[in-house]
């Protein structure tokens, strides 16, 4: 029983500490990682396209949200994938956070808004 209960703590922890050791060495080069390998065989990295497509996208949401009165005195953070717009940052209110939201919303190519502005 002894013996058991060691052998099932020894398996407990070479699981736990691969899963460190992968956390560790995951970006470390020659890992095999997906992007350690395109930037071995000089491949690029599709993410970057769809960012650069993107981008007018996030640009649009944050000259909205700068134009708006409303939301002088947020912190905000744009970013987009897709027709999914992100939203990072400070908003003063409930009410700051919601409207930002909104605008976002209201911006033409946004489908949906993922609203992670923090309200102190």
């Amino acid at each position: 029983m002894v013996r058991e209960w060691r052998i099932g703590v020894a398996l407990a922890l070479g699981l736990s500490l691969a899963g460190c050791v992968a956390a560790l060495l995951g970006d470390a080069p020659n890992s095999g990682t997906a992007s350690d390998t395109r930037a071995r065989s000089g491949e690029s990295a599709p993410v970057a396209a769809v960012a650069a497509d993107q981008a007018p996208l996030a640009l649009a949401v944050r000259q909205r949200l700068a134009a708006d009165p409303a939301l002088r005195g947020a912190t905000l953070q744009v970013s987009s994938r897709g027709t999914v717009v992100t939203l990072r940052g400070m908003a003063r209110n409930s009410e700051q956070r919601a409207a930002a939201a909104r605008v976002a919303l209201a911006t033409s190519g946004v489908v949906s808004v993922n609203n992670q502005l923090k309200v102190p």
